[in-house]
């Protein structure tokens, strides 16, 4: 029985945490979280809402940034890398530069071969 070398399928990223997500999606929403803690403290604590009315106030922000980011594709791409993709492209210089030189003359010594 002949036995063949088989290279591992790369183009997936490894279900690592609990075998349901990445660690990348895993830390967008512990972001997610870690937005739902931080409006929950300043609606409790600065604002002096009532702890249950803080929390029905806080915690969708949370979940929609958590979950956006970990699992919303755009284009077939995550959504941090998509728009991080956008920036650069809106960001790229409009003009050119035109550097040609119009209407120059050149010499028998300026070709490359001769």
């Amino acid at each position: 029985m002949a036995v063949y070398k088989v290279s591992a399928d790369v183009s997936e990223k490894e279900k690592a945490v609990g075998g349901v997500m990445t660690f990348v999606q895993a830390g967008w929403l512990g972001f997610g979280a870690a937005v739902f803690g931080v409006l929950f403290l300043l609606f409790y604590k600065v604002l002096l809402l009532p702890p249950i009315f803080a929390l029905i106030i806080s915690f969708p922000p949370g979940l929609v940034i958590g979950c956006m980011f970990a699992f919303y594709k755009k284009n077939q791409l995550p959504l941090c890398t998509y728009l991080i993709y956008k920036h650069n492209f809106k960001s790229k210089t409009k003009q050119l530069v035109n550097d040609l030189n119009y209407g120059k003359h050149f010499s028998k010594s300026d070709e490359l071969f001769q």
